[in-house]
């Protein structure tokens, strides 16, 4: 049976990826956002192991959406560069601290950029379906990525309250798209079986 279009693009198959990605996140911003005393180094690895799950979970995103789908190969690319960003983050945070916020910030913004083209691909793709919380999670990455590289110095307690709230935004985003991204997944397999 040939595919449609549609279908040939999905990336919707991936939603437990993306809910996973969600919940992560809104965990580790409880973290962040509970614990003000954080410390400079502790914040640092905290960021650092976020990202590198984070990373995991793009890249099962990608291996999840169908071969030829719309943004798999950026959820590759964003995948693999959270992946290293966390581990040099995580293993190293107070040795290279001026270096992991610039590379956490440049992820940021990858990652916003990643997730807006992806939420921009998804609705002209047709469907009818809003993704306006993955181009959410995307303005909110960029947001903060911006942040940090125009301010990299910036205290550890404004730093660990932008985080903390830009993670938990990011992760609304990915838990609300995951619902719709399942929502569309159901309908497109209803199509296909039809």
């Amino acid at each position: 049976m040939p595919r449609t279009p549609e279908t040939h693009n999905a990336i919707h198959r991936a939603w437990p990826f993306v809910a996973l990605r969600g919940v992560v996140a809104v965990v580790v911003s409880a973290v962040m956002l509970t614990r003000p005393n954080m410390a400079r180094g502790l914040l640092l690895a905290t960021l650092g192991s976020y990202v590198f799950i984070d990373g995991l979970l793009a890249l099962g995103t990608a291996l999840r959406a169908e071969r030829g789908a719309m943004g798999r190969r950026r959820y590759i690319l964003e995948g693999l560069i959270s992946v290293t960003v966390g581990a040099i983050a995580f293993a190293r945070p107070m040795s290279v601290a001026a270096a992991v916020m610039t590379l956490i910030a440049g992820r940021a913004v990858i990652t916003g950029l990643v997730e807006t083209a992806t939420a921009i691909s998804l609705r002209t793709g047709g469907g009818g379906e809003k993704y306006w919380p993955i181009a959410l999670s995307g303005l909110a990455s960029l947001g903060f990525g911006a942040f940090l590289l125009a301010r990299p110095a910036s205290g550890a307690m404004l730093v660990l309250l932008l985080a903390g709230l830009y993670i938990f935004l990011f992760g609304m985003g990915m838990i609300a798209a995951a619902f719709r991204l399942h929502r569309a997944n159901l309908r497109l397999r209803g199509r296909a079986m039809a």
